[in-house]
């Protein structure tokens, strides 16, 4: 049975950034990592905006040493025929970035280490209840087998899964059905690493020509929208998204059922065949939901990153929102651990009005596009007061374990 201390279930971006603040605050957080090691993701682009949040963690000077591209804007074909562009040079922030994925992941993981954090990959929790002293009991499997630890406080970074805070009675509130169907192409300037695996460019090296095209497409169709990037190693991405009860899951999941949908997206269909890409990767279909917890804090508890609050693919801040949330998670375990009980109260605060002045932004960006209002996808978009949690999941807790809530 491991000692008390400050567990996070939980590794990726949320969970990492949170890890690095604390460990250089001066105390010892354990991050326990389902996954066996770093893994490719969908999600690979960071808008100049994140380059505060990465300058926080020390990782801005890492980025083109460890293979990422820059991206230099953003292209979309929204509410009109014609493409638009949105060029970062005009702006103040510098360009942003076209991520290595699983590149990424890794140095997040390595940038805590250094600071101080313990991490434990392949560490699956599988319960917890209040533990004798009055903090937690954290059942885990590991790759030893079934161990127990004893945690202080605990931190929920497991993505819209909320693992952790379901467990603790929380539940999810589902604002729409949004899911991605995604795919990578080959180019011609590399190759794709099949899923699962782990190729990626070297340490320093040219992972991407910097000629070729680095704006991000995003272009909209009749039953959703499709997202595009060129990415380092001579990848393609490519993710169509739209609601999940309106996809036809079975087709979508074979290359031939995936590109016939990419027929309807003449741009984006354009820049996978000027990028000499024949065909997908087996497309994989993803949530991409925009969601919250009904709460995301408790007594010596809280949720971070997509874990409390998750966002809209569109918004573009999916990775930069769980950085900075991690970065926020730390700041209020800090504060509650040093007697400051009203931390997680402020903290629940901070969510409920970033997430509130999302939800406008959100619907301001979905109005914009006013070319097929009798389907489906954009009437549920534009009807009066779209937007509010239409479902919700609420777990059963335990006998004991539900914590007194914060509720957002």
């Amino acid at each position: 049975m491991g000692a008390g201390g400050l567990f996070i279930i939980g590794g990726g971006p949320a969970g990492a950034a949170m890890a690095t603040a604390l460990a250089r605050r001066g105390l010892s957080p354990v991050v326990l990592e389902a996954q066996a090691g770093p893994r490719l993701k969908v999600g690979e682009c960071l808008p100049p905006g994140a380059n505060a949040v990465l300058a926080a963690l020390g990782l801005e000077g890492r980025m083109a040493g460890a293979g990422h591209l820059p991206a230099h804007g953003n292209r979309f074909v929204w509410g009109s025929d014609a493409p638009a562009e949105h060029d970062f040079i005009y702006g103040t922030r510098g360009a942003g970035w076209r991520l290595d994925r699983r590149r990424f992941e890794e140095g997040l993981a390595r940038a805590s280490v250094e600071a101080g954090a313990e991490w434990r990959y392949g560490c699956r929790l599988v319960g917890c209840s209040r533990g004798a002293r009055g903090g937690w009991r954290l059942e885990v499997e590991t790759p030893r087998g079934a161990e127990t630890y004893e945690a202080d406080f605990v931190a929920d970074a497991t993505g819209r899964a909320a693992r952790l805070s379901r467990m603790l009675g929380a539940r999810r509130v589902l604002y729409d059905r949004l899911v991605g169907v995604a795919a990578y192409f080959e180019t011609r300037a590399g190759e794709v690493a099949p899923e699962g695996e782990n190729a990626s460019a070297g340490e320093g090296e040219s992972a991407g020509r910097e000629d070729e095209d680095s704006f991000t497409l995003v272009e909209a169709v009749a039953s959703g929208w499709w997202y595009s990037a060129r990415l380092p190693g001579g990848k393609l991405v490519a993710a169509y998204m739209t609601d999940g009860d309106l996809l036809e899951r079975d087709a979508a999941r074979t290359p031939e059922g995936w590109l016939a949908l990419l027929g309807a997206a003449k741009l984006t269909a354009r820049r996978v065949a000027e990028a000499g890409g024949a065909r997908p990767t087996r497309p994989r279909v993803l949530a991409a939901d925009t969601s919250r917890l009904t709460c995301v804090a408790g007594e010596g508890w809280l949720a971070a990153g997509d874990a409390a609050v998750a966002f809209d693919p569109l918004s573009s801040h999916g990775i930069t929102m769980a950085l900075g949330g991690g970065l926020h998670a730390a700041d209020a375990a800090i504060h509650y651990l040093g007697g400051r009980r009203d931390a997680l109260g402020e903290y629940a605060s901070l969510l409920d009005g970033a997430f509130a002045r999302y939800l406008l932004m959100r619907r301001e960006r979905y109005l914009a596009e006013r070319r097929w209002p009798r389907e489906t996808f954009w009437r549920r978009r534009h009807e009066p007061g779209a937007g509010g949690g239409a479902r919700a999941s609420r777990p059963r807790p335990k006998e004991g374990t539900a914590p007194a809530a914060v509720p957002v």
